[in-house]
């Protein structure tokens, strides 16, 4: 052999190869090393740009700066969540969409995180961590960016539709016209039912963009928490952890008061606002029901501040440098001599092995059972609250969209002051994993006990007439939109909901009330008189206000729901340490 060719040797018989003299056995394919523990030098420790590790980029690749960046992301991925069930009501106005399909809108999001957690965890983990959320977040954004698709493709239509007209009553209504009838003979479709259907079609089009971006927005976040705090969890002494996770949760209150602030300025301008000037936007008060806010531009904002979140984790190392520190000190400080065989790349079979192998180890585990089931009873409270509390508050004590988002906001403070008590009393006295049980146990029992106590408050039904309640001098068990005081009006089977109070009883519309009078005001508003369902009554605009009781329970209702929130993020934190703790002890 050519001497050049021959590796050249120190006087130890091993080869220098910066940090780490080697030495190949001849009895094995195994490597001997001596590495020194010099971590600043080590590229998978330091803060990169693909090849490039500027010196003042490594000054945020601490902890403090991670938690910072990952508060953010969270608190981004919360504001996205609230903005959504902040403006459910107002896609189901525009898309004519029932309460099933927003329905599945709002947990669709969180069954793509169910779905995906479990594979997304297990092979993020032994991945690269910081770029696996980072992937994510992209992808949330990218989900944010669809839901806008619907308002790019809708055209602009006035509020009632093309030939918007009052829905007024009309003696000669009913009668068929000369287009129908001709329609029926040849056998064509009339053009109202086409309408209708070609609006059917735009729906099911634009719940398919909605559905497709909350589908990419679920995948999307599933990695930030549970890759997010076991990052953290591997940079701090685990004591310090609690206080860490309760700096994350103030993500959740955070957010949501930003996104319900931001659906009640963003609601307040007209949808179209990007495409007519503010001289034509439609003449009516932002309270009637016509009235389409720009729901539109919250998605423009979700979509943006997660996309610049996702930046700073694709240049955070692999493992974290404490980490690295901690093993380092626990083995020899200066020298470490050991045995490492090639690293051989697992199979595809494998792989579902291993994942199969620790689902086995969690489901037949009873103690992990019971912190899943408690986790999730907590995760549901909070997910329900943000995605129902507005239509809650609006459907079942008769608030308005405004109303119901400044209750919202005025709840969360609390929420944040609870976090931080929770995260300050387990870091203060150094609790463990056992003594972090019985402190979330204690926090979590009163909140159950408000939840409870809630499902007895509430207001009771409105009187509509038609729907709850029979018109006036109508039979006591025929409830129908149709009566005698309003037959011969002509009303639509489809119509649009403007609602009039009458001696404290609801009218669906103007033309289902017999009116057949309309005066406009100068502040645009519509006054409606001569209503044949009840000539001597007073009309009013709008459906009927509410009583004091409903009033009172509307109140006792946002204290218990302060109470059981409250609470129970007191132990959101020990919940997360009970889960880190445990874990490490089965694996």
């Amino acid at each position: 052999m050519d001497e050049d060719s021959k590796l050249k040797t120190n006087k130890d018989g091993v080869l220098p190869s910066g940090n780490v003299l080697r030495t190949v056995s001849t009895r094995s394919d195994a490597v001997l090393m001596k590495e020194k523990k010099d971590d600043d030098n080590d590229d998978d420790a330091k803060c990169v740009c693909d090849s490039c590790t500027p010196s003042w980029l490594q000054c945020f690749k601490g902890v403090k700066f991670f938690t910072f960046v990952t508060l953010f992301a969270l608190l981004s991925k919360v504001f996205a969540s609230t903005y959504f069930g902040a403006v459910v009501s107002t896609l189901e106005r525009q898309f004519n969409m029932d309460s099933v399909k927003s329905g599945v809108l709002l947990v669709i999001n969180d069954m793509m995180d169910f779905i995906f957690v479990i594979f997304i965890t297990h092979f993020g983990h032994s991945g690269h961590r910081p770029r696996w959320i980072a992937t994510g977040l992209f992808m949330a954004a990218m989900g944010c960016f669809l839901c806008i698709v619907p308002h790019i493709m809708t055209e602009y239509v006035p509020p009632g539709g093309k030939n918007a007209e009052p829905s007024l009553c009309s003696s000669n209504a009913g009668l068929p016209t000369k287009q129908n009838m001709t329609a029926m003979y040849e056998n064509e479709m009339p053009a109202g039912i086409m309408e209708e259907t070609e609006g059917l079609q735009s729906m099911w089009s634009n719940v398919f963009w909605l559905m497709l971006g909350q589908i990419l927005i679920g995948i999307g976040n599933t990695p930030l928490k549970p890759l997010g705090t076991t990052y953290i969890d591997d940079s701090v002494e685990d004591h310090k952890t609690g206080f860490y996770v309760a700096m994350l949760f103030l993500a959740t209150p955070i957010g949501a008061i930003i996104g319900y602030f931001t659906s009640f300025m963003s609601l307040r301008v007209y949808v179209d606002f990007d495409r007519i000037s503010m001289e034509e936007w439609p003449q009516i008060a932002q309270s009637d029901p016509r009235w389409i806010g720009a729901w539109w531009f919250g998605f423009a904002v979700a979509s943006a501040l997660l996309a610049v979140s996702a930046i700073p984790f694709l240049l955070f190392p692999k493992e974290p440098i404490e980490c690295r520190k901690k093993r380092t000190n626990s083995e020899a400080p200066a020298m470490d001599i050991r045995v490492v065989k090639p690293k051989r790349k697992k199979s595809v079979m494998e792989l579902i092995k291993g994942l199969l192998q620790a689902l086995k180890r969690m489901a037949t585990n009873p103690a992990m059972v019971f912190i899943c089931l408690s986790s999730s009873s907590g995760s549901a409270a909070y997910a329900v609250s943000g995605a129902f509390g507005i239509k809650y508050f609006v459907d079942e004590f008769g608030k308005s969209n405004s109303s119901a988002s400044l209750v919202g906001i005025a709840i969360l403070p609390v929420l944040i002051l609870a976090y931080l008590i929770g995260g300050y009393v387990i870091k203060r006295w150094k609790l463990n994993a056992k003594q972090c049980a019985l402190f979330g146990f204690f926090v979590d029992a009163p909140s159950c006990l408000m939840y409870f106590f809630l499902l007895f408050v509430g207001c009771p039904n409105s009187d509509v007439a038609g729907v709850t309640v029979p018109y006036t001098g109508g039979l006591p068990g025929n409830v129908s939109l149709i009566a005698e005081c309003n037959n011969q009006c002509g009303c639509p089977e489809i119509y649009n909901y403007e609602p009039l109070c009458i001696n404290n009883v609801t009218f669906m519309s103007p033309c289902h009330a017999g009116c057949t009078v309309m005066e406009k005001q100068q502040n645009s508003q519509k006054m409606y008189s001569n209503c044949t369902c009840d000539p001597d009554a007073l009309v009013q605009n709008g459906a009927c206000p509410v009583d004091d009781v409903c009033n009172t329970n509307f109140m006792l209702a946002v204290l218990l729901i302060i109470i059981a929130l409250g609470t129970s993020s007191l132990g959101r934190s020990a919940d997360i340490i009970v889960t880190l703790r445990y874990v490490g002890i089965i694996k």
